[in-house]
């Protein structure tokens, strides 16, 4: 019985993750856009939780859907013509784009098929986060803090080239 509705929930999310993504890429607003991409990246995370990953399903929810909501801020805050926000996002080849979207999508599910067909049994699922940490916090500690000096050298780097060069105000 646990397998049945796990199953429906998984089919459930996977259905609602195409639904909103079709929305991220047909509706007229921007923002309208965003917070479905937001609501998209969501249904990932459980998707990834469903299936046993739940590193992968809070690092989803805490680098894109943050990510994504902190970008919505920055577009409401920063922005000086809110007006730029309300055009249409239109693609002249959306044909081209639509027929080579199902045709990855088809080698996926065949890829997908074999893959699955050659896996034998289901080994159960095990929390990985903990394993994760471990090892990140120790063996690696240092490659991994390395790794955040560069993501912060970034960040500043971007402050600084955003900020207008006569006035030294960001732009």
């Amino acid at each position: 019985m646990m397998s049945l509705l796990s199953t429906i929930v998984f089919y459930a999310f996977a259905v609602l993750t195409i639904g909103f993504a079709l929305v991220v890429v047909t509706a007229r607003n921007v923002f309208h856009s965003a917070i479905a991409l937001t609501v998209t990246l969501s249904m990932v995370a459980g998707l990834f939780a469903l299936l046993g990953a739940d590193f992968l399903a809070a690092s989803q929810v805490l680098v894109y859907v943050g990510g994504i909501m902190i970008i919505m801020l920055f577009v409401v805050m920063l922005s000086q013509q809110p007006a730029d926000a309300l055009k249409r996002q239109r693609n002249e080849q959306w044909f081209w784009a639509l027929l080579f979207a199902v045709a990855i999508g088809a080698y996926l599910v065949q890829t997908f098929q074999k893959f699955f067909g050659s896996v034998s049994g289901n080994p159960g699922m095990v929390p990985t986060s903990s394993s994760i940490g471990r090892l990140l916090l120790g063996d690696m500690v240092i490659p991994f803090e390395a790794v955040s000096l560069v993501l912060l050298a970034a960040l500043v780097g971007a402050v600084v080239f955003s900020q207008d060069r006569k006035k030294g105000i960001a732009s």
